[in-house]
């Protein structure tokens, strides 16, 4: 992809290390919109390796990327059902310009995977629903078009999630009911212009509604698609170890050096592995991508440390590209995190260490 490479380098890659105190600009997606990089997904194979390219250069830009992704796929996907009678009026409203790139889209659904009481709820009434509860995280709302809303209904439709599409922070639409918090300051990706949004007796008519659907067939089929590694896992240790890679060839330090392209192959094994399995996934083969998955996510942790180790004291400078990387690399372990995950990252880290015997 030298083209999408050459957007990232000019548009993404120089301002990386300020994100975290600006945000992501606009500017940085409208590039990648307008080379079409954006919009309609590429190929497969050609849309990992672009998740990849972006990460490796800044993970908060492709974290407002890739949340573009799910809203465009769903609002395309949507079919005109009793329950949401507009879908073409709503594709008709919002689509064309999310496939464009003019519209960037946020989501707002990680919420739906929580144990425990559902928060937001949707409410059935006349002509559309109500919702009431608190997104506790929306990415990218401040430079966000529109935003997919997804919850849980109430009462007789307490098995199904609504989904919803509503204008976001940039459209400069007031909307009655919905508040909208400061940004959260985050360890990780505060450039992300994820806010909090309290929803008070908010309400979504039926020509905002893309899809009510059965909960437990929307979690097993999320299930089955957050067991795959991440492609920003391989681009963030790709950045990470064409730094380390670069520092060894200046220094012309041979341990370094062999630190790189150890760590390299590692990623090129598990990300061949993680791919081959995500081409074919189905529930059999879950536990072996989850594994993989894990093993992402332990490498980007060790590649973007080695990068620290590797600069000594300079590693921890505050607004260096080391500490920023080491900082995606904690992101990653949370991103799109269900029980599954969670369980199987812990387990990894309590696996004890192994020492030869003699």
């Amino acid at each position: 992809l030298p083209d999408a490479a050459a957007v990232i380098s000019t548009a993404i890659a120089p301002g990386a290390e300020l994100i975290d105190q600006g945000g992501v600009q606009r500017a940085a997606i409208d590039a990648l919109a307008t080379a079409g990089f954006l919009g309609t997904p590429l190929e497969r194979a050609a849309q990992r390796e672009l998740a990849e390219l972006i990460s490796a250069a800044d993970a908060s830009t492709w974290f407002c990327w890739v949340q573009h992704q799910s809203p465009l796929r769903s609002l395309a996907q949507a079919v005109t059902t009793d329950r949401a009678p507009f879908v073409e009026e709503l594709k008709s409203r919002w689509l064309g310009g999310m496939e464009s790139g003019r519209f960037l889209a946020a989501v707002a659904f990680a919420h739906l995977r929580r144990a425990g009481a559902p928060n937001p709820v949707a409410t059935r009434v006349d002509g559309g629903w109500v919702l009431n509860g608190t997104l506790d995280w929306v990415t990218s709302w401040d430079i966000a078009d529109v935003v997919m809303v997804m919850a849980r209904g109430t009462a007789d439709d307490a098995g199904n999630v609504m989904t919803c599409f509503i204008p976001a922070g940039r459209s400069g639409v007031q909307q009655e009911g919905l508040e909208v918090g400061e940004p959260l300051r985050l360890l990780a990706m505060s450039g992300t212009h994820t806010r909090p949004i309290t929803l008070r007796d908010f309400v979504v008519p039926d020509e905002s509604v893309a899809a009510v659907e059965d909960l437990a067939s929307w979690l097993a089929a999320d299930s089955v698609r957050t067991a795959d590694a991440n492609p920003a896992a391989f681009g963030v240790t790709r950045g990470a170890l064409s730094e380390l890679h670069e520092l060894a060839k200046q220094r012309g330090d041979a341990v370094m050096l062999e630190a790189a392209e150890q760590l390299a192959e590692q990623c090129r094994e598990i990300r061949r592995a993680a791919y081959e399995l995500a081409d074919r996934a189905d529930e059999a083969n879950g536990p072996e991508r989850l594994d993989l998955r894990v093993a992402s996510l332990d490498l980007v942790v060790r590649a973007t440390t080695a990068v620290v180790i590797a600069r000594a004291g300079a590693g921890v400078r505050s607004g260096t590209s080391a500490e920023r990387r080491v900082r995606e690399a904690l992101f990653l372990q949370i991103q799109a995190q269900t029980a599954d995950s969670r369980r199987a990252g812990l387990k990894r880290l309590a696996q004890p260490l192994r020492r030869d015997v003699a």
